[in-house]
């Protein structure tokens, strides 16, 4: 009896200190990092099918084509990285949550690799609009700090990830009314032909 509540007391003292050391492994975000190579704003323009843009496709306020890969190197407590980590648990939203999302529509590109990283470049399964802030979420917490200043916007205008005549008439009523974000698909300022061609594109697109 008393070698056997020895050996409960020994497997109690082991779980007990094992499960700091355990934490470790798990990512830390505050040791973690996201970057981009564009300077200041971005804007992407997503579709539902994912036959959007890609991020490298992006545009600057100005309507030129800017290189919005985002890379995620992601670290556990002791700032050594994590590999292997899935990509399902490695996503993007938008701080307002104006960006929609189809099932695992915005996830990285890959697992994380040997050095603990991953991007995201291919277009996304999205739709919604966005000019807030955008987040990488690791396992669905948010990457520390307020975000990236990359926006959304989509022909899926009402956000309900499919492209239909009810999002066509709301185009039309940004194309010949008031300037709204939501329909600059090529973030220059102005709503014109040249969105009507981007709005064009997706026209009917849904998530697979």
């Amino acid at each position: 009896m008393r070698s056997r509540a020895m050996t409960s007391v020994m497997m109690l003292f082991v779980a007990l200190f094992a499960v700091p050391a355990l934490a470790d492994w798990g990512p830390d975000l505050y040791e973690s990092s996201v970057t981009v190579d564009f300077e200041g704003e971005a804007s992407l323009c997503v579709y539902p099918n994912g036959a959007g843009p890609a991020l490298n496709e992006a545009f600057n306020p100005w309507g030129y084509e800017v290189d919005a890969t985002i890379t995620l190197d992601l670290r556990d407590g002791n700032n050594d990285p994590i590999t292997g980590y899935p990509r399902e648990d490695l996503w993007l939203e938008s701080v307002d949550n104006g960006l929609v999302y189809c099932p695992l529509g915005t996830m990285a590109d890959h697992d994380t690799d040997q050095n603990g990283q991953t991007t995201w470049s291919q277009p996304l399964n999205a739709g919604g609009h966005s000019s807030a802030n955008c987040q990488v979420m690791v396992n669905g917490m948010p990457m520390p700090g307020p975000g990236l200043p990359l926006h959304f916007n989509s022909p899926d205008l009402n956000a309900d990830l499919t492209v239909t005549l009810t999002d066509l008439a709301l185009f039309a009523g940004d194309f010949f009314g008031t300037y709204d974000y939501r329909a600059d698909f090529n973030f220059d300022g102005t709503i014109n032909l040249s969105d009507f061609a981007l709005f064009a594109e997706g026209y009917l697109a849904h998530c697979p």
